[in-house]
């Protein structure tokens, strides 16, 4: 290599060679469109910022970073060895399922989530989430509390994990189980997909090809340039494209082609989301809109979302034109164009599966008042979720 970019262009790729990981992953991971990072990977022309969030992600010190572009080739693999040798100890914990609630002091902020998505999609994780089970006991008290049909309730055991996204890799599986059983022996099945963590694992585990004809449309889009790595299209297009290094729009595109897929679907799955935590939404909003509109949507009483929507804690939707507007409706300005929660409603009402999927008793509340309201009729919930329900 003759300069440093080359050098740092070729260690990004090798660093993530070794470490076994997707392009798609590490794009996730970083929150960049794929097509972004593939150009890093090519030759990296980006601002120090974005450098400095590779090195994060790797947990790995800038300056070590740049120490590392400098090391022969034929030396690397040993050198990354060295550096990465003491992850192994706090995979073993997560294997135990002993990492403590607070564990942000272990390493680099952020970096055990990093380590449990490296393993997750290595397989490494595999023996955890095909022991979990369902808690058939708790998913009747759910659907008692809830007024919702027994076998629209499932709730996935996961009392001894201590972690959110492990709890949501869980639920991964659970939740393709559940509408692959659906949709085989449907000649036509459409899927409405939203956003978010916990929808992205369950498309993990659904295998192309193991369902006749499926069709899966987005339940919202953004609109705006940025695009955001846990979006409904961007999800879509890596279920499709899977390890295939490419990404591409997912059809239908246009509101109206979105809108009436939505009439004509047979289910619909939804994450939900809370603002008791940063999450992407919150960052989302932040570097859109700015602070001072987040700070707004706070101060008008929101607790979290649903499919975009801001709901406050009576579960009644607040108005934010300048953030979500109803797919369907001339708002040009909005950040968001989304399926509205009246239709989704209305669709319930008609039969369709409308489904939540959530981990974490910190989602109990919204939960609650998302199925109080009628937006949803199936719940796939961790115990967790479903413990702190029944609390109430």
């Amino acid at each position: 290599m003759d300069n440093l970019l080359d050098r740092v262009t070729s260690l990004i790729r090798d660093v993530r060679l070794y470490k076994k990981l997707s392009q798609t992953t590490v794009a996730e991971s970083l929150q960049v469109p794929l097509r972004t990072y593939q150009s890093w990977e090519k030759s990296y022309s980006s601002n120090i910022e974005n450098l400095n969030a590779i090195c994060e992600f790797y947990a790995l010190e800038f300056t070590e970073f740049i120490e590392l572009s400098t090391v022969p080739k034929e030396m690397l693999g040993n050198r990354l060895a060295q550096i990465f040798s003491s992850e192994k100890h706090y995979i073993d914990e997560v294997f135990a399922g002993s990492v403590p609630e607070d564990y942000s002091g272990l390493l680099p902020e952020n970096h055990i989530e990093n380590l449990i998505r490296d393993a997750y999609f290595r397989g490494e994780l595999d023996e955890i989430i095909l022991s979990a089970s369902r808690n058939t006991s708790m998913e009747q008290e759910v659907a008692l509390f809830t007024g919702l049909k027994r076998e629209c309730v499932h709730v996935v055991e996961t009392r001894p994990i201590k972690m959110q996204l492990l709890k949501e890799m869980i639920l991964g599986r659970f939740g393709a189980l559940w509408i692959e059983g659906w949709a085989k022996n449907s000649d036509r099945f459409s899927l409405g997909v939203s956003n978010g963590y916990t929808i992205a694992r369950i498309m993990d585990h659904m295998k192309r090809g193991s369902i006749g004809n499926l069709q899966l449309f987005p339940l919202n889009f953004t609109m705006t340039p940025a695009d955001f790595s846990i979006t409904a299209t961007s999800l879509i297009s890596s279920y499709r494209y899977r390890n295939e290094g490419r990404c591409s729009e997912s059809n239908p595109t246009s509101e109206a082609e979105v809108f009436g897929a939505m009439q004509l679907a047979d289910a619909a799955l939804l994450g939900i989301g809370t603002f008791s935590e940063q999450g992407l939404y919150t960052k989302m909003i932040t570097a859109s809109l700015g602070s001072s509109q987040l700070e707004e949507i706070l101060q008008c009483g929101a607790i979290g979302d649903l499919n975009y929507y801001l709901l406050n804690s009576e579960g009644e939707v607040i108005e934010c034109p300048s953030l979500v507007s109803s797919i369907g409706k001339n708002q040009a300005n909005s950040l968001i164009k989304s399926i509205n929660l009246k239709l989704l409603s209305q669709k319930a009402d008609r039969g369709c599966r409308i489904i939540i999927a959530a981990a974490g008793s910190h989602k109990a509340p919204l939960v609650s008042l998302a199925v109080k309201k009628g937006y949803a009729n199936h719940l796939l919930i961790d115990s967790s979720l479903a413990e702190s329900m029944l609390a109430t």
